[in-house]
């Protein structure tokens, strides 16, 4: 299975965050992202994928696409239980490996979590974006953790409602 080493990828976001001693226990593990290395390794993930779980959404975001399934067993790690994953292809140009990516968590609001942790140098980037606002933080060269407002399932399910 491509995402048989999940839990040691989340419990090496974790332990990052723990070393910056940003406190993620309260909060809701939306979703884990996997980055495609290239369009055909994306297309070709698809299926792999559709395995996992129920496809929901693909939309272009920043330029690339991005996939969203329901898994059919949510992934479980401690008190989190991811309910999804995305599937995210390349940006253009971009180089990267087809591996987990990131780790996506819920939070109440951007302000108060940032003012928690004036220590870190966010990336506010996307923080204005209409459909999916957020914060993320780069771990290293090819991880992040992102943190946004609504757990991407609802904002599907409220999408195709209107």
């Amino acid at each position: 299975m491509i995402l048989e080493n999940y839990e040691t990828f989340i419990k090496g976001v974790l332990d990052k965050l723990g070393e910056l001693k940003i406190d993620v226990s309260g909060l809701n593990m939306d979703h884990i992202g996997y980055q495609a290395s290239s369009n055909e390794d994306y297309d070709n993930l698809k299926a792999e994928f559709d395995k996992l779980g129920q496809f929901v959404s693909e939309k272009i975001v920043g330029g690339r696409r991005v996939g969203i399934y329901k898994l059919n067993n949510p992934f479980h790690y401690h008190q989190y239980t991811n309910m999804a994953i995305e599937l995210v292809a390349p940006k253009e140009g971009q180089v990267c490996p087809s591996a987990l990516e990131h780790v996506e968590f819920v939070i109440g609001d951007f302000e108060s979590f940032m003012k928690k942790y004036l220590n870190i140098s966010w990336d506010i980037s996307a923080i204005g974006q209409p459909d999916f606002p957020m914060i993320k933080l780069r771990l290293d060269k090819d991880i992040q953790v992102k943190f946004h407002l609504t757990p991407v399932l609802e904002i599907i399910r409220a999408k195709k409602e209107a």
